[in-house]
């Protein structure tokens, strides 16, 4: 089936009517909430169906999602199979089990950004038997949506100068927002209203700008400002994944303006038309990213991060130093030029 989009997304996310979805999209965070909301919709409160399968270990067998997905759960009940996100070749799993469809089981697998031309895309697209969920960066109208949801959830108003803030540090990764929100309602506890100064309390000197100042840097090629700013943001709690995920989701920012800028669009024009537009205090930095970055490097770089966003889910033990050479291998571009 083709990818759903905006409302029928939710609709099925409410009333899941596949067995085999793909969850994909440059928003790693969204992608994980939708994942884990299928799951715990399948399920229906009974975790003891949950089974997590490594992505890696079906480009060498298969065989072994059919099994699993057409075996009956050890304590009776149903059950639900994630996907773990890869950058090895599982399209003949999601073939075998395409083929055979479990009736019980749901299987969802988790993917980073795929293009139109990419297997598992175009054989979920085709099959009536699956769906795909695209999981997009918010935009600014679905982040005054999930502003306004979490407020409301906790009793509060928003008032315009605070949702203008929020509207700049939100948006980049679903769970962050959530989580930024969180705490926000938390702070705000006995108020009526969440004010402009209590978002710069909260979350003003936050992950965003955390993320920003380690972004720009590693890009231009700045490593001893890029490690300083990932050893402050891990200080502060930022996790590893939120990193990679933040450097990721840059890269495609610049593959895109990239692109039209080799189409005949000036740096100015093609930082206009992204969406979520650039912060005007970072335009200066993008800017000078576009004229250190070719196409073809940014393409070589896109592998690297699928790697590094799969690894730091599945091996948290070393994530530190997973991101920490990512951004050893960015900021060794630009000083090749």
């Amino acid at each position: 089936m083709v990818a759903l989009k905006g409302p029928a997304i939710d609709r099925f996310l409410d009333r899941p009517d596949r067995m085999v979805v793909l969850v994909y999209g440059p928003d790693t965070g969204l992608v994980t909430e939708r994942a884990g909301l299928l799951v715990k919709k399948h399920l229906r409160g009974d975790d003891m169906g949950r089974v997590v399968i490594d992505g890696d270990s079906l480009s060498g067998d298969p065989g072994k999602l059919v099994d699993e997905a057409h075996s009956v759960p050890m304590f009776g009940g149903r059950q639900a199979i994630r996907v773990t996100p890869t950058s090895k070749n599982i399209a003949p799993a999601l073939a075998a089990i395409l083929g055979q469809p479990p009736a019980e089981t749901i299987v969802v697998f988790e993917a980073g950004d795929l293009k139109p031309s990419a297997p598992l895309r175009k054989m979920v697209e085709a099959s009536d038997a699956a769906v795909a969920l695209p999981c997009y960066v918010d935009d600014e109208a679905a982040v005054d949506r999930l502003i306004t949801q979490e407020a409301e959830a906790a009793g509060l108003r928003v008032a315009n100068e605070a949702r203008s803030a929020l509207r700049h540090l939100l948006g980049g990764d679903r769970l962050a927002s959530r989580g930024e929100l969180a705490k926000l309602a938390t702070y705000c506890m006995g108020s009526e209203t969440i004010e402009l100064a209590d978002v710069v309390a909260v979350c003003g000197d936050a992950s965003a700008l955390e993320l920003d100042e380690i972004t720009d840097a590693a890009f231009i090629g700045d490593v001893r400002s890029a490690e300083h700013g990932l050893h402050r943001a891990l200080e502060a709690g930022v996790a590893p994944a939120s990193i990679v995920g933040g450097l990721t989701r840059h890269l495609m920012q610049l593959m895109v303006a990239r692109e039209r800028i080799d189409g005949g669009a000036t740096a100015d024009a093609a930082m206009r038309e992204l969406r979520p537009p650039v912060f005007f205090k970072r335009q200066p930095s993008f800017r000078r990213q576009l004229s250190l970055w070719s196409a073809d490097a940014l393409g070589r770089m896109l592998p690297h991060m699928s790697r590094a966003e799969a690894d730091t889910r599945l091996r948290a033990e070393i994530s530190t130093e997973i991101v920490s050479r990512l951004i050893m291998a960015v900021a060794s571009v630009p000083s090749r030029r």
